[in-house]
């Protein structure tokens, strides 16, 4: 079954929507979420963020358990029954899949309040026994969560998903900020000042998961999709489809945050082996993992939107069976991904001490900047690496990446542990792990996804342009700038270079894909005439 013309470009503005509605929403929650922290600081303090971010790390960890690749299993299995025009079936997997994965929440809450004082006493800090205890509704929350953003992903209703994210964050925000106000006026010592904080996160998941489950019920009353099967799935066969889909990719995604923890020891070891003390290791780590790491998982945050608009279309043509236009949506993820990524990861290549020193203190940012420098190639290796697995999980390979996942965190680990020993290299060779990595993981998903998906191999034939574009315009304005500064850092100056820098990305880029578009439109027009 192939797709007009016309479906194609609504489809595309289906995309660049919802990728558009996602990014605006992950900037709001990012902006909040900064906001949160500085004034939650002040009130709580040191002890009391102690309390709060113990309470947090926790909470992280059974989140993801909870919600890990749920939402991007209900979004397959939604879109592939959608597109066979299954409504039975659609509503059969929403309605199971909350009755697993909300009482897998409540099993979680329940688990988390009875046992709070063990996970306390486990992460040494007994007095967030308070704060563990306030947050663990929110668990029943984010699990029936996972399950109603699935379902509104595959049905391509993005826009209430940021919506709900946002509204998260707000939530999160006013009655974090007001329960701990309320609870410095009655007294209470920061233990109980964290767990009224915490509270605000509860209601804010609760908030959240009540608006998506409002848009869930409004879909399914305006949905005029006709019953075409008659074929009822088993309520067994769609838990196990949940189960096979969801843990391959939950795993995927925990295997690099595993290896995050097992950096966070090793560095700090081998740097001492290096010849570093033990404070002087601690605040290395803590400058890379504060300036450089978090201007990585930013610009991530601001690119996986892409990735999760495109999961559903690409679904609906596997489903269809439509290879040359599941190749063709592919090639315009991957370009739309290269698009954004390429030139940042030059900026972060060229411009990393101006970058970080418009953010933060000048030493600090000078520590930073060769990191940040030497991460560049993971700006550009890490989003497309989310493609490829995006499209191998819509392919229904979701084992795939698990593969190239572990195969990268081996070697980060490994080529991490060797350079960072190095006295000469010491703290670089963590980001050159990080790089040699993701690379790896890459190569690796590429490859799994020409073979599985059998998606053509001529996607990646047009990155030479944004590479070319990128290399040009941020060169130049490196050039540019130097002269002028001489060294000084102007944060106007830097602001103006980075317009610059745009424009002149742009305006080639723009050329090349309007005459690419002229060439495309008049080769369509050819092959019309030739068949009339």
């Amino acid at each position: 079954m192939n797709i007009s013309i016309e479906d194609k470009k609504s489809r595309d503005i289906v995309l660049a929507k919802g990728a558009l509605s996602l990014t605006l929403s992950v900037i709001f929650v990012k902006i909040i979420g900064f906001i949160y922290k500085v004034p939650l600081s002040h009130i709580l303090g040191d002890e009391g963020m102690g309390y709060f971010n113990s309470a947090y790390t926790v909470f992280t960890f059974f989140y993801m358990l909870c919600s890990g690749g749920v939402p991007r299993a209900v979004s397959i299995m939604v879109t592939e029954m959608s597109v066979k025009g299954d409504k039975d079936n659609v509503g059969r997997i929403l309605s199971v899949a909350l009755k697993i994965f909300v009482s897998v929440g409540i099993a979680f809450t329940l688990i988390f309040i009875f046992f709070a004082s063990f996970f306390a006493n486990l992460i040494g800090n007994s007095l967030s026994a308070f704060s563990l205890v306030c947050i663990a509704p929110s668990l029943t929350f984010v699990s029936a969560s996972g399950v109603l953003r699935g379902y509104l992903n595959g049905k391509s209703k993005l826009s209430s998903v940021a919506i709900a994210e946002m509204l998260d964050a707000g939530v999160k925000f006013i009655v974090g900020m007001s329960f701990a106000l309320f609870a410095v006026r009655l007294g209470h010592g920061a233990p109980m000042i964290s767990a009224f904080t915490v509270i605000g996160v509860t209601l804010s998941s609760f908030v959240g998961s009540l608006f998506l489950f409002v848009n869930v019920i409004i879909d399914k009353k305006h949905d005029k999709t006709e019953q075409k099967c008659d074929s009822r799935v088993s309520n067994l066969e769609i838990i196990k489809r949940i189960f096979r889909i969801s843990i391959p990719i939950t795993l995927s995604s925990a295997i690099m945050g595993i290896s995050n923890i097992i950096d966070l020891g090793m560095i700090m070891k081998r740097l001492i082996d290096a010849g570093a003390s033990s404070e002087d290791a601690i605040a290395i780590y803590g400058n890379f993992t504060t300036l450089a790491v978090p201007m990585l998982n930013l610009i991530m945050a601001l690119v996986s939107p892409l990735s999760t608009s495109a999961l559903p279309h690409l679904t609906e043509h596997n489903v269809l069976g439509n290879r040359n236009d599941f190749s063709d949506f592919c090639q315009k993820v991957i370009n739309i991904t290269a698009l954004i990524s390429i030139p940042i990861s030059f900026a972060f290549l060229l411009f990393s001490k101006e970058i970080l020193m418009l953010l933060f203190n000048d030493r600090s940012a000078e520590i930073a900047a060769p990191l940040l420098s030497l991460l560049a190639p993971s700006v550009a290796f890490l989003p497309m690496l989310t493609v490829c697995n995006t499209v191998l999980e819509a392919s229904s390979h979701t084992k795939a990446p698990l593969v190239s996942m572990s195969i990268g965190a081996i070697f980060k680990i490994a080529v991490s542990y060797v350079l960072i020993g190095i006295p000469k290299i010491a703290i670089m060779g963590a980001p050159i792990g990080t790089d040699i990595s993701y690379g790896i993981s890459f190569i690796i998903s590429a490859a799994l996804m020409f073979k599985y998906s059998k998606v053509r191999y001529t996607v990646f034939l047009s990155l030479w342009k944004p590479f070319i574009c990128s290399f040009l315009s941020v060169g130049i304005s490196k050039s540019i700038y130097e002269y002028l500064t001489k060294g000084t850092f102007s944060p106007l100056i830097f602001i103006i270079f980075v317009i610059i820098a745009i424009v002149l990305y742009f305006i080639p880029m723009g050329i090349i894909l309007h005459k690419q578009e002229f060439w495309v439109s008049n080769f369509v027009k050819i092959n019309k005439r030739r068949k009339i």
